[in-house]
């Protein structure tokens, strides 16, 4: 778990360092759907993808963003089927997997729209803690990036709407893979709605 550490670590320093700045921490809460591509490949002439499937994700952000840049970082869990697919035809097992994220991100304002909204591009490196039922945990490094759009709703409090995508190592083991199928780097494409609070 050292990497997660220093994830963590490396990003409360670049939040401390940019208190100086002017900017507003904010803290949020969100929810979201996922869904993925690669994982893994058969190798016979059946092209087969043994992958997780269509997640509901949650997650909580800490961040404090400038007039252009930010910093900040986030936390995320969601539980996983197991999807087995191919052309026309899908067989999928529920509760499978269990994952964790730790987030690193930096933050750019693009724009700011009418009275207040604003349009943010954000992304960085990604750590992500892989449970599959009676298996070992995987640890996996990725990166991640998301366009957000934050509107003002009343006082300090905002809602957020994101669309991002996500690249990493396959979540499955050497050994969790029938000998037909190979590992392959997992994509993921997320839609995200949340709230977040200026502090």
């Amino acid at each position: 778990m050292r990497p997660l550490a220093h994830l963590v670590a490396a990003t409360l320093a670049s939040c401390v360092l940019s208190s100086s700045m002017e900017g507003q921490w904010a803290v949020g809460a969100e929810v979201g759907a996922a869904r993925f591509w690669g994982g893994s490949i058969e190798t016979t002439e059946r092209p087969r993808s043994f992958r997780p499937y269509r997640p509901t994700t949650f997650g909580v952000r800490l961040h404090r963003v400038g007039p252009a840049f930010g910093v900040g970082l986030g936390l995320g869990y969601f539980q996983a089927g197991l999807a087995l697919e191919g052309p026309g035809a899908r067989s999928v097992a529920d509760g499978v997997f269990t994952a964790y994220s730790v987030a690193a991100e930096l933050f750019y304002r693009i724009a700011t729209l009418g009275s207040g909204n604003r349009l943010i591009l954000r992304g960085g490196p990604l750590l992500e803690v892989w449970k599959a039922l009676d298996e070992n945990a995987e640890t996996r490094l990725g990166i991640d990036g998301a366009l957000s759009l934050w509107v003002p709703l009343t006082g300090r409090l905002e809602g957020t709407v994101s669309a991002g995508g996500a690249l990493m190592p396959s979540p499955f083991a050497e050994d969790q893979l029938d000998p037909d199928f190979e590992r392959r780097s997992l994509w993921r494409r997320s839609f995200v709605l949340g709230l977040q609070y200026g502090l």
